[in-house]
């Protein structure tokens, strides 16, 4: 075995086929190895996409090889996949993505002849362990996992791997078949086979140390619920100094960036805003699918907080040091708001320990 702690991903590439960073046997006595993904890979992965998504999977970058092949050449992009030592074949494979100070883990997948074998099981935590041991992550704070609202299993890894379920939002994921779907300003893709997806994080060592610990929350229920559940599962959150504020004390503060999911049809907002911008960008942003807003746990965020739920937004999670102010990070709360629907995606198969979380959504959505 090669140690994680002492190989790169361009390392690994550097030293030829076949470098395996772990290995490992399956429930039926077969041996795999698993690697860094190489170009050269590319249309293997496709269709091992193909055979588990068909035409759906999120993003379609996956169906375009040459594409899939600058992808996995990316800095902040780190493919790995798991071969079967006897014969070389690809069973499975998982991608972690950085961006800033967070990594992103998609799901792992597994050619339906592997599956049933611990072989997915077997990528998933290989992709969690690379980011706490590889150098190329050496800066990263926290790891985000987007599981599936139906997919029990996946809960229970992400879950034993030491994940927090910091959030709930319905009709998050949006598969269809996007190969023909070209990018416009302000033309996401529709709507089409929706899922909710719980949302996960592993917070390191580091972010813990960064965190402000002084929370201003809107005196609210729903606000108020999703703090208490991850401050009960967090030790390090228990000399949090909580202050709420009921209703808006002022005119607000304006600080705020979007950004543009095309693929999922979610605009993501981060910051303060206030009213007047709030109702602009409702109206421009009519026609996506989710309008998701975080907003920090700072006193400028009070407003911005009592604002949302005048507007319709729904609280649908926690978000532990998101918010990055000069090195100092800053909770948000997240809130959701569909433009064009009253009803969301919520098919959701939840670990008993998590059921309060999901009893609070269907709460709020049945109001």
């Amino acid at each position: 075995m090669i140690s994680i702690a002492l190989l790169s991903k361009n390392e690994s590439i550097l030293q030829g086929e076949n470098v395996y960073f772990q290995k490992f046997v399956a429930k039926n006595g077969e041996k795999y190895g698993l690697r860094f993904g190489e170009p050269k890979d590319a249309l293997e992965i496709s269709n091992i996409f193909k055979e588990i998504y068909g035409y759906d999977y999120i993003n379609p970058v996956v169906y375009n090889i040459d594409l899939l092949k600058k992808d996995i050449l990316k800095k902040n992009n780190l493919w790995f996949v798991g071969e079967l030592l006897e014969t070389k074949e690809i069973a499975g494979l998982g991608l972690i993505e950085k961006e800033r100070y967070i990594a992103h883990a998609s799901k792992a997948v597994a050619r339906k002849k592997y599956q049933g074998l611990g072989v997915t099981t077997k990528i998933g935590a290989a992709g969690i362990l690379t980011v706490t041991k590889m150098p190329d992550f050496s800066d990263v704070l926290r790891l985000n996992i987007e599981v599936r609202g139906p997919e029990i299993r996946a809960q229970k890894l992400v879950e034993n791997a030491g994940a927090l379920p910091y959030g709930l939002v319905p009709a998050y994921l949006n598969y269809g078949d996007k190969r023909n779907f070209y990018v416009d300003d302000n033309k996401p893709y529709p709507p089409n086979k929706e899922e909710a997806a719980i949302l996960y994080s592993i917070i390191f060592r580091e972010l813990w140390k960064r965190r402000e610990k002084t929370i201003y929350l809107h005196d609210d229920d729903d606000y108020n619920f999703f703090y208490e559940r991850i401050r009960i599962r967090c030790k390090k959150m228990k000399d949090d100094d909580v202050i709420y504020v009921k209703g808006r004390k002022n005119w607000g503060y304006e600080l705020y960036g979007v950004s543009k999911e095309y693929y999922e049809g979610i605009i993501k907002l981060y910051g303060y805003v206030k009213e007047k911008s709030l109702n602009n960008l409702i109206k421009t942003y009519h026609n996506w699918r989710i309008i998701l807003w975080r907003v920090p746990t700072t006193q400028n965020g009070l407003h911005s907080m009592a604002l949302a739920i005048e507007k319709g937004f729904k609280v649908v999670g926690y978000d532990i040091g998101f918010s990055n102010v000069n090195w100092t990070l800053y909770d948000s709360v997240i809130l959701a708001y569909y433009p064009n629907r009253s009803s969301q995606a919520l098919e959701v198969n939840i670990l008993n320990v998590n059921k309060p979380l999901l009893n609070k959504i269907k709460e709020q959505y049945s109001n």
